[in-house]
């Protein structure tokens, strides 16, 4: 029997992504009879207390990620710099927390400040090598610097399909801590189910630009005559909508958004790692819109496009008509 472990599972704050992609492995832990604390912060920490009311969940401090309208370098630094922070500021939480609580193991979904040199520390990573516009070896310098301060990294991925150049190569000094574990995804459960005519669009990821995807998807979604349903990723709202064939959901039950992503016939989402998991999973038709100036989804949406026949929209390309041509090429 294997022993049990008190662990403290870290989540990063960027939309709901890792939250999601991190329940299969709480789920895990918790059955195998292992304690799980949990600490994060915002929507992510919201949704880990709706998920799993039964574990404790501290708060962390925030990454505070935002993406302007445009990609550019100033854009590029606040966010490293707001980064470099945050980090220092996880680090100084661990300290604390350590000192009033004996942990097993870490386990840090993307929070590069999570480690402990006296105690096993594993975090979750699909970027050993980040897309930048600008300044890629500096950025992956410092990158490998934190993934090395780990014991083990773990890429949620099989023979870097999905990843491609973000998982590999795997720089020397990496290599003997790298283990890709598959797929992560909490609806595993529901991959045999055969999808109808519903249009399932979810928007997620850090504001303002997630808030300006939602008002598009609402007007172009409410013209169409297909049924459809828009999830706001808001976890936190409570309120639903109706609006001719649409149904705007800000969040919804583990077991209610599996059903309702099992039953589409086409899924429109930002191309964020964590939510391609699902789709890849579930087997679904896709049609991607990347965050504005976030390079590394820019770059899964073109890396699917080109090999899994995904189709690809931008944002400011993003209207009825092209909405509506992408999804009946989808069917």
């Amino acid at each position: 029997m294997l022993e049990k472990k008190k662990i403290l599972f870290a989540v990063l704050n960027w939309g709901l992504g890792h939250a999601t992609r991190s329940w299969e492995l709480i789920h895990k832990l918790s059955e195998e009879g292992n304690e799980v604390i949990l600490a994060s912060d915002g929507v992510a920490k919201v949704f880990l207390e709706k998920e799993f009311p039964e574990l404790k969940v501290y708060d962390l401090p925030s990454y505070n990620i935002q993406y302007s309208r445009r990609s550019s370098i100033f854009a590029m630094l606040k966010n490293g710099v707001k980064t470099q922070i945050a980090v220092r500021k996880e680090k100084f939480w661990l300290r604390k927390f350590l000192k009033k609580n004996k942990i097993d193991q870490i386990i840090s979904d993307n929070r590069y400040g999570m480690y402990s040199g006296s105690i096993n520390s594993i975090i979750i990573t699909h970027q050993i090598n980040i897309k930048t516009l600008f300044g890629s070896i500096l950025v992956n310098a410092q990158n490998h610097k934190w993934l090395n301060n780990f014991n083990e990294i773990w890429v949620p991925d099989m023979y870097s399909e999905l990843s491609g150049e973000l998982s590999t190569p795997i720089p020397k000094k990496l290599a003997p801590k790298v283990k890709q574990i598959g797929w992560l995804s909490r609806f595993k459960q529901h991959k045999n189910t055969i999808g109808n005519e519903l249009i399932v669009a979810i928007v997620s990821g850090p504001e303002p630009q997630k808030s300006i995807l939602a008002e598009t998807l609402k007007k172009i979604l409410s013209q169409l005559n297909t049924k459809s349903v828009l999830y706001l990723g808001s976890p936190e709202v409570d309120k639903r909508e109706k609006i001719g064939n649409l149904i705007i959901k800000p969040h919804a039950s583990t077991a209610e958004f599996g059903e309702d992503l099992a039953a589409a016939k086409v899924v429109v989402s930002r191309s964020g790692y964590s939510s391609l998991m699902d789709y890849k999973i579930l087997n679904k038709k896709m049609v991607l819109i990347p965050t504005p100036g976030q390079d590394e989804q820019i770059y899964l949406g073109k890396h699917l496009s080109v090999n899994s026949g995904v189709t690809l929209i931008s944002q400011k390309n993003l209207n009825f008509v092209n909405f509506k041509s992408a999804v009946i090429d989808s069917y």
